[in-house]
């Protein structure tokens, strides 16, 4: 099947990482197809505005030992960066693991309408488009199609926010959307600066936004969900919005979560 190049067009600004940015923010360019590490991309994608505030995106993409390619939280990108990505293989796997991503995955299934659709459990927070039917919902145990490349496990505890996390074995990544965050601060918007800092996932340190941590209701699951993280063996974080880490991301997780030993 060969991509429609009008199926997606990048926006004329230029959003993605702002190269006015503050903090040790690596910045790409929009849509660029970038090898991460062995078998694992990652692409910008532009800004969006959720909940009246703008944050930048990314989209993680796989290609499993099957040959065929799973993609998380796709983003629109220009035509050659969509050609790159169908030169890897076969894209099969479309997957939303957050709540608030599930929308990204219309635009998608319009282009590879025969790949199977996989979302997070829906919470009142749940976003989406149209009305798509999915293949499944994700749980703690990977599906047996990508069992062998990725692990995964829902962080449990938020009646709100019900986000899968993906281990990326061969790499040693742990993938994530929305519960870690380290949003660069923009010069010339003080309001969104204040904002992130108040939310403690301003760049460099970022972490757990402030109404995320609140959310989590039921602490023992949270922290179970916390010691399967900690269990994988991973050295890299992926992570939706901002920088990502190439390498020692432990401590970092384990810092991020030091609220839940409270």
């Amino acid at each position: 099947m060969k991509p429609n190049p009008n199926v997606f067009k990048v926006p004329e600004s230029k959003p993605g990482s702002n190269p006015d940015a503050q903090g040790d923010v690596k910045s790409f360019s929009v849509s660029e197809l970038r090898a991460f590490a062995d078998n694992i991309w990652i692409v910008e994608g532009p800004n969006v505005r959720d909940m009246g505030v703008m944050f930048t995106t990314r989209m993680t993409i796989v290609k499993l030992s099957n040959g065929s390619v799973w993609i998380e939280s796709p983003v629109p990108v220009p035509f050659e960066t969509l050609k790159r990505i169908t030169e890897l293989g076969p894209v099969k796997y479309l997957v939303a693991a957050t709540p608030r991503h599930v929308w990204r995955l219309e635009r998608w299934h319009t282009l590879f309408p025969e790949a199977q659709l996989w979302t997070s459990r829906p919470t009142p927070f749940t976003l989406k488009q149209g009305n798509l039917s999915f293949t499944g919902v994700l749980r703690d145990a990977p599906y047996q199609d990508w069992a062998d490349d990725l692990d995964q496990l829902t962080f449990k505890g938020s009646p709100l926010l019900d986000e899968v996390l993906f281990f990326h074995k061969e790499s040693r990544t742990v993938i994530l959307d929305d519960l870690i965050q380290i949003d660069p601060l923009v010069k010339g918007k003080p309001t969104r600066n204040a904002l992130f800092k108040l939310e403690g996932v301003a760049a460099p340190y970022g972490g757990v936004a402030l109404d995320m941590r609140l959310s989590f209701m039921n602490r023992n699951l949270a922290r179970q969900s916390l010691e399967k993280l900690l269990s994988w063996d991973f050295d890299k974080l992926i992570i939706a919005h901002g920088v990502c880490i190439e390498k020692d991301a432990k401590p970092f997780v384990e810092r991020a979560f030091q609220w839940l030993s409270h």
